[in-house]
């Protein structure tokens, strides 16, 4: 499945920073554009004819190839020739022995032949890119004039062994890191949510903007795991520390194929054909800047998290919907003190939607909505009681946007215990009439097995669904009307963010029965969601097509214009 592109401010240049220097953040790091042209350019270009040793790092991965990254090398050599005499041209490989395939020299025209080469026959495999820059930093530590390191991943940014040991490698070679690579997603759970599949020896497959999860994720009743499909417009963070603290600088990608935009991604959509720009969508520079994570250590920021009044709020409330069963996700960093340290990742017991006994499903739904309200109401309080901008803004949103969720936790739970107390018992009897998704899908001669579930998308926000018939009567409405109030509220300040975009990705649920053999027709999660589950038909360090690699053919990509 395809995922739309967005539409998002450029950030502005920013001078690099100097070696050693910790204040920079992922946005401040992240240059404009989405092409190959300019990252070649400034890369390749240089307004004097000096003395300079470059290398290439190529992970030649499909999406490298599909970009056709061959091609815009070929051009940038040509328009920077001039100023590329008294400069070495080095590639080393991902994955090759020893990494560095051609020593840098001045014949150009042998690294744009062997980056040729090393395209025709990509691999998808997952490779440790961190290793590969480490050696590459070492063959270039007795190079002339400055150094400078392009490393080209659109797909193995997520897979760390050691960054800092890989920044020491870096700092000692006195190279500067420029990274050409994919989009991450905003606290990306997707690896976490499956632990089982393998990455390479010493690597662990983490993915995402920040050091550390910061969001809950696996929402109960929620098709789609909204911080898995946020388009975060900075790229892993591993990526952008190495480049900024070596006076480097990020470029993403985005495949020029990639336009248009599709309200309900893994969702439908009643009040529009889904081709449109969400309200508050459309990235604003400002705004989502203040909202990226820095680009210090992952310990550095682990102490930060720890004193953050925000954060603190948030893993309470992330704790108690877990024990409740409203997240599928345990939190990812546990407090001691004033100390927080990153946890195993552990998961939590999910609410239970197998068969159709719907007293049992009507009673826990009860008992859930009532727990969701009650720790809605606690983060409410204490957010009110801790004011604005007390802590780390990105911490004070998550926490905000943790509160709208379990708010609408809230809501599908009380909705679901209507559905089974109200529409599940005639449906089964064959008694009720109702539009797609309540009516019934299996054979006449079949009974029901399961509930299934769909989303309706709150790209239009809250206030359209007082006009749509739900299950829950009064107490759903004043609900969905406190909802948004708060979201209304959320937005005015969170609008046109990485954040808003995540609200919009969540859902009103509708649920059905599902037959035998029929599972009716669900929105997948994400292309292979599902078939990476089992272990054994999992190909060792092979990628799986997550479907929304913003480098990748027909993947994501994130917002690139616009904004104030």
């Amino acid at each position: 499945m395809r995922l739309p592109a967005l539409t998002i401010a450029v950030f502005a240049a920013v001078a690099p920073c100097q070696q050693g220097q910790q204040s920079q953040d992922a946005a401040a790091v992240t240059q404009p554009g989405r092409t190959l042209a300019r990252p070649l350019e400034l890369f390749l270009g240089t307004r004097e004819v000096r003395e300079r040793t470059l290398l290439i790092l190529l992970d030649a991965t499909p999406a490298v190839q599909a970009a056709g990254f061959a091609d815009a090398l070929a051009t940038a050599l040509e328009e920077q020739s001039a100023m590329l005499a008294r400069t070495k041209l080095g590639l080393g490989v991902v994955g090759h022995r020893g990494t560095v395939a051609l020593a840098p020299s001045s014949d150009h025209a042998a690294v744009l032949a062997e980056v040729r080469a090393r395209l025709q026959q990509p691999s998808g495999e997952i490779q440790n890119v961190y290793a590969s820059l480490r050696e590459a930093a070492a063959a270039l530590a007795g190079g002339a004039g400055e150094r400078e390191l392009l490393l080209v991943t659109f797909d193995n940014g997520d897979a760390e062994d050691d960054v800092e040991q890989t920044l020491t490698a870096l700092r000692r070679a006195k190279v500067k890191l420029i990274a050409l690579t994919n989009e991450a997603y905003v606290a990306d759970s997707y690896w976490a949510a499956r632990p089982h599949h393998q990455a390479p020896k010493g690597t662990t497959l983490t993915g995402g903007d920040g050091p550390v999860i910061d969001l809950p994720w696996g929402w109960l009743f929620q098709v789609a795991t909204a911080n898995e499909i946020t388009p975060a417009a900075v790229g892993p963070y591993a990526l952008s520390r190495l480049a900024a603290e070596t006076g480097g600088r990020v470029h993403l990608y985005a495949a020029p194929n990639q336009t248009g935009h599709v309200c309900a991604i893994y969702s439908a959509c009643l009040f529009c054909s889904g081709d449109h720009l969400p309200r508050d969508e459309a990235y604003w520079e400002q705004r989502v800047a203040r909202l990226t994570p820095p680009t210090i250590a992952r310990r550095e920021m682990l102490v930060k998290l720890g004193r953050d009044v925000y954060f603190r709020a948030l893993l309470h409330a992330w704790k108690r919907a877990a024990d409740e069963g409203l997240v599928r996700s345990e939190p990812s960093v546990r407090l001691q003190g004033a100390t927080a340290t990153v946890d195993r990742q552990r998961f939590a017991n999910p609410f239970d939607l197998s068969g159709v006994a719907f007293d049992r499903h009507q009673k826990q739904a009860e008992r859930a909505a009532a727990a969701a309200g009650e720790i809605g109401t606690w983060l409410e309080n204490e957010l009110q009681r801790l004011g604005a901008d007390r802590g780390l803004a990105r911490q004070e949103a998550g926490a905000h946007l943790t509160r709208l969720f379990l708010q609408l936790a809230r809501i599908n739970l009380i909705s679901f215990a209507a559905w089974c107390r109200d529409v599940a018992p005639g449906l089964m009897a064959g008694e009720t009439a109702l539009a797609p998704p309540e009516v019934a899908q299996g054979p006449a001669d079949q009974r029901a097995v399961g509930i299934g579930i769909t989303n309706l998308c709150l790209c239009h926000g809250v206030r359209p669904f007082y006009e749509v018939e739900l299950p829950g009567g009064p107490a759903l409405r004043q609900e969905l009307e406190k909802l948004d109030v708060l979201a209304s509220a959320f937005l005015a300040r969170y609008g046109h963010t990485q954040y808003a975009y995540a609200l919009h990705r969540a859902g009103i649920a509708r649920f059905h029965l599902t037959y035998p053999g029929i599972a009716g027709a669900q929105p997948r999660v994400r292309p292979k969601s599902d078939a990476d589950t089992n272990p054994t038909t999992t190909p060792r360090f092979t990628r799986p097509d997550r479907g929304g690699s913003s480098a990748s053919p027909g993947g994501a990509s994130g917002p690139t214009t616009g904004g104030r």
